[in-house]
């Protein structure tokens, strides 16, 4: 996660240093004509902090006492985390510098391409505590999360542990790169936008007001020719490019 952005891309405050995390991407799609590839996908990815001094009263959260989850007096002095996993399915289009045919493609080593995409993030953020040892009877079915202690009982309701749907733009470049079989290499960057203020765990400073939480990628995959493109009816162009 690289931070979270404010109306205008103003840039917003946040608790927690973000550290870095995994991600994986599946995807089919189809060249059209000679410079667009079309194309649907599905990426994978989590997220986490790397700050292990802040705790519940350090949150802006909990000092403006934007959700009821902030507004008790009593929390545990240990330092918490967030950790978030989400999917994200998505429609792109991709725009190739080169111009490229059937029979250039493949012999074209460098492949460079911009592209654009949009669907919808589905994510579960979770607030933990860094040590549960502390507790003295801690209900397994709650761990781990940050708990919120209810007042004269031993109940406990942990926060934003519920899945979550947020638009997701993104913007990315990157390159194929030939290899033998008609197998290319991609290597790619990608910064996108999810229309949340969840992605870490917790409100943000400007919670009524319209926030993103913006996450980049770097990948690197291998796209596997399902057809040929080459036809009887002298089909020019390579039809599919997953």
């Amino acid at each position: 996660m690289l931070n979270e952005v404010g109306p205008g891309f103003s840039s917003v405050e946040s608790d927690f240093q973000h550290g870095i995390g995994f991600s994986g991407d599946l995807s089919v799609s189809r060249t059209i004509g000679s410079h667009f590839e079309l194309g649907l996908g599905i990426g994978f990815y989590n997220l986490s902090s790397t700050d292990d001094s802040v705790m519940v009263p350090d949150l802006a959260a909990f000092q403006e006492a934007r959700h009821s989850a902030f507004t008790i007096d009593y929390y545990p002095t240990v330092p918490i985390e967030y950790k978030t996993t989400a999917i994200a399915p998505s429609l792109f289009v991709r725009y190739y510098i080169k111009k490229f045919t059937s029979s250039e493609r493949d012999q074209q080593l460098f492949q460079p391409y911009i592209e654009l995409g949009a669907g919808l993030n589905i994510h579960s953020p979770e607030l933990i505590y860094s040590d549960t040892t502390y507790m003295n009877n801690p209900k397994p079915e709650e761990l781990p999360s940050v708990w919120i202690p209810t007042p004269n009982t031993e109940e406990y309701e942990p926060p934003y542990q519920s899945t979550e749907q947020a638009m997701q733009f993104s913007l990315g470049i990157g390159s194929k790169f030939a290899l033998p079989n008609g197998l290319t290499l991609n290597l790619a960057a990608e910064v996108s936008g999810v229309s949340t203020e969840f992605l870490d765990g917790t409100p943000n400073p400007i919670a009524d007001e319209v926030s993103s939480g913006l996450v980049t990628r770097v990948m690197l995959g291998v796209a596997i020719p399902i057809h040929t493109g080459r036809s009887g009816k002298g089909n020019q162009y390579f039809p599919w490019a997953p």
